[in-house]
């Protein structure tokens, strides 16, 4: 597969040096010291010192043949741009952008060109409401499909759904329970699967019927 990267800051350059072992990696950033840095790193990652918001620089990284385009420089603009280009210019599959500015990140959409938004704060953020609620949905990712999620739910220790087999609980209408997970052991959820306090449930939902599903697994 065939990667450009955006970007040879931190985050550019360890991604290119986790994906280049199976990938063609190729890095654009117009920092020299960053370029020349990455081009030493075992030689199979090439480095390109030059902007990545001009065409000519993108086909000349070889994005027409690209597989998949990473903008994660440190300005966001800059990255919408990338990712706009990638998308729209050179039809590039995939476009995933970072969000330095979560004010910024409502930018981040398929009509900009980015398929996969990233933002660290909101990363962080989840990551925290993942450790301080019980008993709420928590929205893991936004799957592609416009109202389509990806959720997670802890079960308080007054779930309704507490000692009911999967089969009996009536869950809202396009939902799926795609795993449970009990004492960190992933479980292949059956009809016959029984909900316990502290089960963590992964479904996939229509965004519209999360409080329906709050009310089915959350406080009782």
């Amino acid at each position: 597969m065939r990667v450009i990267i955006a970007g040879g800051g931190v985050v550019g350059s360890f991604l290119a040096q986790i994906l280049h072992e199976k990938n063609e990696v190729v890095v654009i950033d117009r920092n020299k010291d960053k370029c020349a840095l990455l081009s030493s790193d075992k030689g199979t990652i090439r480095a390109i010192c030059e902007d990545a918001c001009e065409p000519w620089v993108l086909e000349f990284a070889g994005i027409k043949e690209a597989d998949l385009m990473v903008a994660v420089t440190g300005d966001d603009e800059d990255n919408l741009v990338i990712g706009y280009l990638s998308k729209f210019e050179y039809d590039v599959p995939k476009v995933i952008g970072r969000v330095n500015n979560p004010k910024n990140r409502w930018l981040f959409t398929p009509s900009w060109g980015v398929d996969v938004e990233v933002s660290t704060p909101d990363i962080i953020a989840k990551i925290i409401e993942e450790e301080t609620t019980l008993g709420e949905v928590v929205t893991v990712m936004k799957l592609r499909a416009s109202d389509v999620s990806l959720v997670e739910i802890t079960l308080p220790d007054d779930a309704a759904a507490l000692g009911k087999p999967l089969s009996e609980l009536d869950m809202p209408p396009e939902t799926l329970i795609v795993t449970v997970v009990r004492e960190d052991a992933m479980m292949i959820p059956r009809a016959d699967t029984v909900l316990r306090e502290g089960d963590k449930i992964l479904a996939v939902t229509n965004i519209h019927n999360q409080k329906a599903l709050e009310a089915k697994l959350g406080h009782g």
